[in-house]
């Protein structure tokens, strides 16, 4: 008995230390707001001696180089998947190194140098979460170049092989996004590439895993990406479902509606969902959802109220970061609103800086919930999180993807 009474009476002061502090964070913040709690001030024991499930569904979350800083604050045991975003391509099929201006590419450079993320790669590793790299082509002239030349994919193949053979890894997220619609010729030419592409890695690794990103509306506006098509040369598809509403929208509204479709939406989730299913197996079906909401200076508190043009002197529209939107709740303390078509919330305030009318629209747990309730009800292959870091020390989303797809 006598051996265990030193370790004993350290865990009695570990757990009586974190009850007090979590005692006083939890009175606190009762004083203060009864809608958050970062996690970088609160402490739960208890959840060290939680045992630990596998996750029932894809968890598939991107980590931007630009929010590194925040990657301390990710919880390894609630993802499947780390997807870094990422590194840009050249027509010729390299890597852009540099910008315009001479600078070095920050994704590029950062995936090359970055301590903090190999240590990221590692831990990932330890903790069965695969991490893949996400290639990009977002300049609409550079990609027609690229899927036009047919020998410069191979040249991409290898310097994708090179890259992963940086960190040890095996697996590639593909994000094309065109900035205008394209025609049929170009999606046929994609889908070549990605089926090449998968083909060359499976032939290399045997088992890497591809995923590729897709527009919310690829079935109904002609985008780059054939969805049926896809389905079947890739390990799965990572549907981008928010931007339904931007910062340039004429009006205020949801980022990811689920409902709404002819009313405040030209588009909706649910629909979204139906659409796909046509055309693709519902295990091939990642959903994206956003971490993130925009900030509208518009000319009423009415919900979807217009937006005006922004000015230096009444500020412009904007995105949001799930944390930045929650300090800004904290900061403001405004009436949180739900929109029942679209099943999110929102909220209006006044800007202290500038007098301006301002309304917020964004995802939060209940909003989440019904979204992941829908990727349950149709069995897909699982969720997607844009962006891994943008919630930084709140605790809540990470919770609510326990209760949903782990618990």
């Amino acid at each position: 008995m006598r051996k265990f009474a030193k370790p004993l009476s350290i865990l009695i002061f570990i757990l009586g230390t974190a009850l007090a502090v979590n005692y006083a964070r939890v009175a606190n913040a009762r004083e203060t707001t009864a809608i958050l709690s970062p996690i970088s001030n609160s402490v739960n024991i208890f959840s060290l001696f939680k045992e630990h499930k596998q996750p029932k569904k894809i968890i598939y979350g991107y980590l931007p180089y630009w929010i590194m800083g925040q990657a301390e604050y990710l919880q390894l045991d609630k993802l499947t998947d780390i997807a870094y975003f990422g590194i840009y391509i050249n027509a010729d099929g390299s890597f852009k190194e540099t910008l315009d201006d001479g600078t070095e590419e920050p994704g590029y450079a950062n995936w090359k140098r970055s301590e903090s993320l190999a240590r990221l790669i590692e831990d990932s590793k330890k903790s069965g979460v695969r991490v893949s790299l996400t290639v990009i082509s977002h300049e609409d002239e550079a990609s027609d170049r690229f899927l036009d030349c047919k020998d410069c994919w191979p040249v991409l193949a290898l310097n994708i092989k090179k890259e992963l053979k940086r960190h040890g890894l095996k697996d590639v997220n593909l994000n094309f996004e065109y900035a205008e619609y394209t025609d049929v010729e170009k999606a046929k030419q994609y889908t070549e590439f990605v089926k090449f592409l998968h083909n060359d890695l499976d032939k290399t690794y045997g088992d890497s895993f591809l995923v590729v990103s897709t527009f919310a509306d690829s079935l109904v506006k002609p985008r780059v990406t054939e969805i049926g098509e896809l389905a079947k040369v890739t390990d799965g598809l990572f549907i981008m479902a928010y931007d339904f509403h931007r910062p340039s929208s004429d009006n205020a509204g949801p980022v990811s509606p689920i409902g709404g479709i002819g009313v405040h939406a030209e588009y909706d989730i649910k629909t979204m969902i139906k659409d796909y299913l046509t055309v693709a197996p519902p295990n091939k079906l990642i959903m994206g959802v956003p971490y993130y909401g925009y900030n509208w200076v518009v000319t009423s508190s009415n919900a979807y109220a217009i937006r005006i043009e922004g000015r230096d002197d009444i500020g412009y529209s904007q995105s949001q970061t799930y944390a930045g939107i929650m300090d800004t709740i904290l900061r403001v303390r405004p009436l949180l609103k739900w929109d029942a078509l679209g099943q999110t919330p929102y909220f209006s305030y006044v800007s202290a800086e500038s007098g301006s009318t301002r309304e917020v629209y964004f995802d939060n747990e209940q909003s989440l919930r019904a979204k992941y309730q829908l990727i349950n009800e149709n069995n897909l292959k699982g969720v997607g999180i844009w962006a891994l870091g943008y919630d930084e020390g709140y605790a809540e989303l990470w919770n609510l993807l326990y209760d949903e797809f782990i618990e």
